[in-house]
């Protein structure tokens, strides 16, 4: 990895950290959901300190180079994300529902007496 690539990926992967950080303390981000976003900005930075270290990776679990290496870890882990997301949007429906039946249920009560 060339030296101008490793200072912008530097560059890029703390930019994002401090937004992140930035977006917590606006309370756009519960810092739950931030962490794994967190995670993945230290690995940016890691990867861009040590360029070393995903090619090793890399290597050995078999992939011939480093970028296919990284494409395909970052494809698992925006799947992963996007299976948590699923799960939870599927679990915040459901409590939706719930409260609007038992919200119905006490208007109708109401109404009755």
């Amino acid at each position: 990895m060339s030296a101008v690539l490793r200072i912008e990926l530097l560059l890029f992967s703390l930019l994002f950290f401090v937004y992140i950080i930035r977006s917590v303390n606006k309370n756009i981000f519960l810092l739950k959901n931030a962490i794994r976003w967190l995670f993945i900005s230290a690995s940016l930075v890691l990867c861009a300190i040590f360029p070393k270290l995903p090619e090793w990776l890399g290597k050995k679990l078999g992939f011939e180079t480093t970028s296919n290496f990284l494409l395909i870890a970052a494809i698992f882990v925006l799947l992963f994300i996007e299976i948590k997301n699923s799960a939870l949007l599927s679990k915040q429906q459901n409590q939706l529902k719930l409260l609007i039946q038992e919200l119905s249920m006490l208007k109708d009560k109401k109404e009755k007496k």
